[in-house]
């Protein structure tokens, strides 16, 4: 169809507002951030109306040396866009302008701990909360959603007795029991599943399952919330789970498919 410039190298999340006419990118390799309107009447990507650059570094010598932007989307009453940062720990808030197509950067936080790395960001339901997977702990940080966020408790995704190397990758909200919290674990293996308090942020956790292969980069939540697909990238294999609506557990179905190096699952709405 078309293609824009993604302004930016690496572009490694989009997301977009509801009524689908605006397109948000991280760019992780130069730590930029950019919105594009699209057309809806075809689809086509417009040229970007909306560019932040982030800057900073952090503790990690690794990977964080400089700026990487690894997600950015709305919150709930689509106002503001939040953006985390990998490599200086931060989160960029942003005012959503639909009318003036613009970028507006409103306030920058930091994480809880220095060397967090947060990755993936989700909003409770009531946008009370943000949830934040912290990639280079293994660990997520609660923040009460304010003008800053402030964080008020972090829990790990790996059991306590687990050694290895482990790396967060996706975080998703029970799409019709909003008080389930899955996110995947790249090293241990896993899906951890959290119960949640909307009141007071608290996490619950309910279990941790083997995902039945290698580095679950991705995983998704069919709409009708039964079942949950994860993307096994390194076992090149996609594993089918199904959700106990009353308790949240992920039980293996035994349906499973190959495909080379899956790193992204999404459900498309045919109409």
């Amino acid at each position: 169809m078309n293609k824009q410039s993604s302004r930016g190298g690496s572009p490694c999340y989009l997301s977009t507002n509801r009524n689908g006419t605006y397109l948000f990118v991280a760019n992780y390799q130069d730590g930029t951030v950019a919105q594009f309107p699209i057309d809806t009447r075809n689809g086509y990507l417009n040229t970007p109306v909306g560019f932040d650059q982030q800057i900073g570094s952090s503790i990690n010598p690794d990977r964080q040396q400089s700026s990487h932007a690894h997600c950015i989307l709305l919150d709930k009453k689509e106002e503001n866009l939040l953006s985390a940062n990998l490599g200086s720990d931060q989160f960029y808030k942003y005012r959503f302008q639909s009318k003036n197509n613009a970028l507006q950067r409103l306030t920058i936080s930091k994480t809880s701990k220095a060397g967090d790395g947060p990755r993936h960001l989700v909003f409770n339901s009531n946008q009370k909360y943000v949830f934040a997977a912290n990639e280079l702990h293994s660990t997520i940080t609660v923040y009460r959603y304010l003008s800053y966020l402030q964080p008020i408790r972090t829990v790990s995704t790996i059991p306590s007795n687990f050694t290895g190397v482990n790396y967060p990758a996706e975080i998703i909200f029970h799409p019709k029991n909003k008080k389930f919290l899955y996110a995947s674990n790249r090293g241990h293996d896993s899906i951890v599943v959290f119960h949640v308090n909307h009141q007071t942020g608290y996490l619950k956790l309910i279990q941790h399952i083997h995902t039945q292969g290698q580095t679950p980069r991705n995983f998704n939540i069919s709409p009708n919330g039964k079942y949950l697909i994860v993307a096994n990238q390194n076992s090149n294999n996609l594993v089918v789970f199904s959700i106990d609506s009353r308790t949240g557990k992920l039980t293996a179905t035994g349906s499973t498919a190959q495909i080379s190096k899956p790193t992204c699952i999404k459900f498309l709405s045919i109409v």
